[in-house]
């Protein structure tokens, strides 16, 4: 079960392994590189018969700066378009999302950064935040779905996990996911809270039918 990894620290890039490795992964590959400049088409072919891709946490601006605009997003993609899975941890998940929110390299405060507000889209019109609760971030959603009411905002808390089959996602883990959907009205207030085990279909806005 082949499965590539987008670059890390190297500190954090055993750990990841070894993780992967013990959840049953028998094939990881390392895709290590800082800068478009530093893919090769050693790195393209690492990815073709990927089954899966783990992003690591750190800053999501990192992620950017080493593959937005190269072929190794659209790789990512073929990934998802053959059945593969793509999951992440911290900024690996934020940068699933088509807006990416807090990319800025001075700091993770600011939601919007120009030039680092587009993440790779395999959650397309979606927003997501994580460690949602624990560091107080929900108002921070709201403000920005209300400013970007087309947006689908998804916050993530610590422990929990979003797993998106389809257009549905599914809550697993301890905690709650948020979710600000402002596509009708154009006001993004309370988010529906989703608890662990509840299903909700992202397109329909609403759980799916049982």
């Amino acid at each position: 079960v082949p499965a590539a990894l987008p670059p890390v620290a190297a500190r954090r890039a055993d750990p990841i392994e070894r993780a992967l490795r013990g959840a049953g992964v028998r094939d990881v590959r390392t895709l290590a590189c800082h800068h478009p400049d530093e893919l090769t088409e050693e790195h393209l072919a690492m990815l073709a018969d990927a089954t899966g891709v783990w992003f690591g946490g750190g800053r999501q601006w990192r992620l950017v700066d080493a593959f937005d605009g190269t072929a190794v997003v659209a790789a990512f993609h073929d990934v998802l378009r053959r059945g593969g899975v793509i999951g992440g941890s911290s900024a690996g998940a934020t940068i699933q999302g088509e807006f990416l929110v807090r990319g800025d390299p001075r700091g993770n405060t600011e939601m919007w950064c120009e030039g680092y507000d587009r993440g790779f889209g395999f959650l397309p019109g979606c927003a997501v935040d994580q460690h949602f609760v624990a560091r107080g971030r929900v108002d921070d959603l709201r403000r920005l779905v209300a400013a970007v009411p087309q947006l689908l905002g998804l916050g993530i808390d610590e422990g929990t996990a979003a797993v998106v089959t389809g257009s549905v996602l599914e809550v697993v883990g301890e905690g709650r996911i948020a979710v600000f959907d402002a596509r009708d009205d154009g006001h993004a207030t309370d988010p529906a809270w989703l608890e662990p085990g509840a299903r909700w279909d992202l397109v329909a806005g609403a759980p799916p039918p049982r």
